[in-house]
């Protein structure tokens, strides 16, 4: 049997990007393994048209299917999406396609070897072009994972692939419903000593950096999650 590739496409209010992206997605897994592929969209909590298109693309193409939660939650849309994914490999990608769908290929031809792969954002070899803030921020994030975890990660916010059974075993084991599910995952691939490959990945990001309040408020909301997160984790 032929290797198969799942990917999860959380989408919220993504009502002008999602069937441009999905058929991008499309065009691209054709390319790489034919029809052995699946493309989950898992629609959480949106308020525009974000369900409706995806269950269109759902009856348009066979390799897309259609899940919808009731309630916004990037972390929740994210174990669903692994957990009802059928496939040999499985990642997750967002909606904006703002990191480069090669990252997919390139994990592909890794999987055998490494049971997760890590697109990271500061390679040597990776293009990242976005808004100085957002890199800051970014980085500030990885160091306190980093120095709170006593970890050595280049991005912690970086893109997955796992082999199938591993990562639903992985996922399980999460709880938060928001982006700090990247956290914890990384923490679980440190804890149990789990073999990676860290490879490149270009991250292109033209939209503007939010009102620096908000940089501020999302730093230090994120320095009081990882410090309760560390306090809890005895319990895993």
């Amino acid at each position: 049997m032929n290797r198969s590739i799942s990917v999860v496409i959380p989408a919220f209010n993504e009502e002008k990007d999602l069937r441009n992206s999905i058929n991008v997605i499309y065009k691209y897994l054709i390319e790489l393994v034919g029809t052995n592929f699946e493309i989950l969209i898992v629609e959480n909590g949106s308020t525009d048209r974000t369900a409706e298109i995806a269950i269109e693309l759902e009856k348009e193409i066979a390799n897309v299917k259609s899940f919808s939660m009731k309630k916004a939650s990037l972390g929740d849309a994210y174990r669903y999406g692994i957990l009802k994914a059928n496939c040999d490999m499985i990642t997750a990608y967002p909606v904006d396609l703002a990191f480069s769908l090669d990252f997919i290929g390139k994990a592909f031809k890794l999987i055998d070897k490494y049971p997760i792969i890590l697109g990271v954002r500061y390679h040597q070899q990776s293009k990242n072009e976005r808004p100085f803030i957002r890199i800051l921020i970014s980085k500030i994030h990885t160091y306190l994972v980093n120095l709170l975890f006593q970890t050595h990660f280049n991005d912690v916010d970086c893109l997955k692939a796992y082999r199938a059974n591993l990562g639903k075993k992985i996922v399980k084991l999460t709880s938060a419903t928001g982006p700090f599910i990247e956290v914890e995952l990384m923490y679980l691939i440190e804890k149990y000593g789990i073999k990676f490959q860290e490879i490149p990945i270009n991250h292109i990001e033209k939209e503007i950096a939010r009102h620096p309040y908000y940089i501020l408020r999302s730093i230090i909301k994120n320095f009081f999650q990882l410090f309760n997160f560390k306090l809890k984790r005895v319990s895993w």
